[in-house]
Formats: structure tokens, C-alpha cells, sequence
């Protein structure tokens, strides 16, 4: 809809930004048969559907991408960035009455991966934080949110163990924060092979 309204608009250097990266989000997410990929084609994955996003809420949604420059090529299992911030962008900052802001940042400490998104959107109550990733829960949240989060964090845990996966961070009209913690995958071999 956002690329028939610039279209008819006239908007053409909109219309082939936006173009292209739905052209990217579609190549990746069909084209992927791999269970592992680059952190850098995740972070691109999850940079074009921001691009779609901010330009459907006509810029009314900032984003900021900061990525080591020495992880880029690390492999990690896919689609564990995009779905949290599609969660951020349509359950933290839809009902927003100011612009919304999400930051991403990733890096490597200590042989270990770290993803945190941060986001300015209406936040959530220690309840529904701990709704999010609990296991009994099947319905993460009374607005619906939270399955892809959920989902997220049981692929992570059951490829890598109970110590690794999500953590949530949110105050009501405070924004939140979900960090992600992964083993990388050079160093996570050993662990794998250990654990069979």
C-alpha cells in the first residue's frame, strides 16, 4: 500500500528505496535454507525491514544499526534479530504519540555475542516481561505480542543451552531493552560436540 500511495504520488526515489528493500527482506527470508548465516546478512535482514518501516510511518521511526566490525563475518543462526524488532516496532511504538526510536547494537565480549535492542515505545510491566519468555505461557501477552520473542529465545536455548537466550528489560512508558546472548558459533563447536 505505502509503495502504490508514493507511486501515485510520484515519489520514484522513494518507490525504488522502498522496492529494493522489500526486495532484499523477500530474497532473504525465501532464498535461506541454511540454519546458520553471517551476523552481517541477519543485521541486513533486520536493517530492510526498518527501511520499510520507517518509510510506512512516513519517518516518524529512527533507527540506528552499530555492529562490530570484527563479528560481521561471525555465523549465527538465523532470524533470531528481525522478529524482536518487529516486535519493538508494532507493539512498543504503534500507539506512540511522538516518533520512535530503536537502536540496535551488537558485539563480542569474551568469546560470546551480545545483541541489544533498545527501543523508546510505551514499555511493559514486570509482569508482561516475565509473560514473554515464559514456557507455560502460550499466550505471551494480552495484546498479542511476544510469540516471535518466545519463539526466539527457545530456538536460541535449544541449540545452545539454558544459558544462553533473551533477556528483557521494559518500564511502562520507559521503552525497553532485549539483549541477546549467543555463544559464537567458531567457539560454540566444542560446546556442541561436548554436549552429544
Amino acid at each position: 500500500d505505502s509503495i502504490i500511495w508514493m507511486a501515485e504520488g510520484g515519489k520514484n526515489k522513494e518507490v525504488v528505496r522502498m522496492t529494493s528493500a522489500l526486495a532484499r527482506l523477500l530474497r532473504q527470508s525465501i532464498s535461506n535454507d541454511n540454519e546458520r548465516i553471517p551476523l552481517e546478512k541477519e543485521v541486513d535482514y533486520a536493517g530492510s525491514y526498518l527501511t520499510i518501516q520507517k518509510m510506512r510511518y512516513k519517518d516518524k521511526l529512527e533507527y540506528e544499526i552499530e555492529v562490530a566490525e570484527d563479528i560481521k563475518k561471525e555465523e549465527i543462526i538465523n532470524l533470531i534479530l528481525q522478529p524482536l524488532v518487529e516486535n519493538a516496532v508494532y507493539h512498543g511504538m504503534e500507539f506512540m504519540d511522538g516518533d520512535g526510536e530503536i537502536r540496535i547494537k551488537v558485539y563480542g565480549n569474551k568469546g560470546d555475542l551480545w545483541f541489544e535492542i533498545k527501543d523508546n515505545g510505551l514499555g511493559m510491566t514486570e509482569e508482561q516481561t516475565r509473560s514473554l519468555l515464559d514456557e507455560q505461557n502460550h499466550i505471551s501477552s494480552k495484546r498479542g505480542s511476544g510469540i516471535g520473542v518466545k519463539n526466539v529465545n527457545e530456538r536460541i536455548r535449544l541449540y545452545f543451552g539454558e544459558s544462553y537466550g533473551l533477556a528483557i528489560w521494559s518500564e511502562p512508558d520507559e521503552g525497553t531493552v532485549i539483549t541477546i546472548h549467543l555463544p559464537a558459533l567458531a567457539y560454540s563447536e566444542t560446546t556442541q560436540k561436548e554436549r552429544i
